[in-house]
Protein backbone atom coordinates (compact mmCIF):
# COMPACT_ATOMS: atom_id res chain seq x y z
CA UNK A 1 0.00 0.00 0.00
CA UNK A 2 2.90 2.73 0.66
CA UNK A 3 3.94 1.63 -2.61
CA UNK A 4 1.15 3.30 -4.24
CA UNK A 5 1.03 6.14 -2.25
CA UNK A 6 4.36 7.05 -3.17
CA UNK A 7 3.72 6.73 -6.23
CA UNK A 8 0.28 8.77 -6.16
CA UNK A 9 2.48 11.07 -4.29
CA UNK A 10 5.61 11.43 -6.48
CA UNK A 11 2.92 11.72 -9.93
CA UNK A 12 1.52 14.81 -8.46
CA UNK A 13 4.79 16.31 -7.96
CA UNK A 14 5.35 15.81 -11.11
CA UNK A 15 1.63 16.92 -12.37
CA UNK A 16 2.21 20.42 -10.65
CA UNK A 17 6.34 20.88 -11.90
CA UNK A 18 5.29 20.38 -15.53
CA UNK A 19 2.04 22.31 -15.44
CA UNK A 20 4.01 25.06 -13.81
CA UNK A 21 6.97 24.99 -16.36
CA UNK A 22 4.34 24.85 -19.78
CA UNK A 23 2.93 28.29 -18.18
CA UNK A 24 6.22 29.49 -17.83
CA UNK A 25 7.05 28.54 -21.46
CA UNK A 26 3.46 30.01 -22.77
CA UNK A 27 4.42 33.62 -21.26
CA UNK A 28 8.20 32.94 -22.42
CA UNK A 29 6.47 32.64 -26.22
CA UNK A 30 4.08 35.63 -25.58
CA UNK A 31 7.07 37.93 -24.81
CA UNK A 32 8.91 37.09 -27.86
CA UNK A 33 5.53 37.68 -29.90
CA UNK A 34 5.81 41.16 -28.42
CA UNK A 35 9.62 42.34 -29.14
CA UNK A 36 8.83 40.54 -32.71
CA UNK A 37 5.85 43.25 -32.67
CA UNK A 38 7.75 45.96 -31.86
CA UNK A 39 10.64 45.36 -34.23
CA UNK A 40 7.70 45.62 -36.84
CA UNK A 41 6.46 48.90 -35.39
CA UNK A 42 9.69 50.06 -35.37
CA UNK A 43 10.50 49.29 -38.81
CA UNK A 44 7.46 50.36 -40.46
CA UNK A 45 8.78 53.84 -38.63
CA UNK A 46 11.58 54.05 -40.41
CA UNK A 47 10.19 53.18 -44.01
CA UNK A 48 7.41 56.22 -43.22
CA UNK A 49 4.09 54.62 -44.19
CA UNK A 50 1.76 55.90 -41.47
CA UNK A 51 -1.14 53.18 -42.34
CA UNK A 52 1.58 50.75 -42.14
CA UNK A 53 2.97 51.71 -38.92
CA UNK A 54 -0.78 52.21 -37.48
CA UNK A 55 -1.37 48.52 -38.47
CA UNK A 56 1.57 47.10 -36.74
CA UNK A 57 1.10 49.24 -33.83
CA UNK A 58 -2.43 47.71 -33.30
CA UNK A 59 -0.90 44.18 -33.73
CA UNK A 60 1.57 45.01 -30.99
CA UNK A 61 -1.47 46.55 -28.80
CA UNK A 62 -3.44 42.87 -29.32
CA UNK A 63 0.47 41.14 -28.48
CA UNK A 64 0.59 43.28 -25.07
CA UNK A 65 -2.45 42.68 -24.13
CA UNK A 66 -2.44 38.69 -24.87
CA UNK A 67 0.67 38.99 -23.41
CA UNK A 68 -0.29 40.99 -19.61
CA UNK A 69 -3.86 38.24 -19.82
CA UNK A 70 -1.81 35.65 -19.55
CA UNK A 71 0.75 36.58 -17.23
CA UNK A 72 -1.91 37.69 -14.84
CA UNK A 73 -3.89 34.04 -15.14
CA UNK A 74 -0.77 32.50 -14.32
CA UNK A 75 0.03 34.84 -11.29
CA UNK A 76 -3.03 33.90 -9.93
CA UNK A 77 -3.09 29.73 -10.29
CA UNK A 78 0.03 29.47 -8.00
Amino acid sequence: MKTKQWICGLSLALLAATTQMACQSKTEQKSEEVREEYKDVVDEQKEGDTSDVREEQAELDSARQDYRELAKDSTRKE
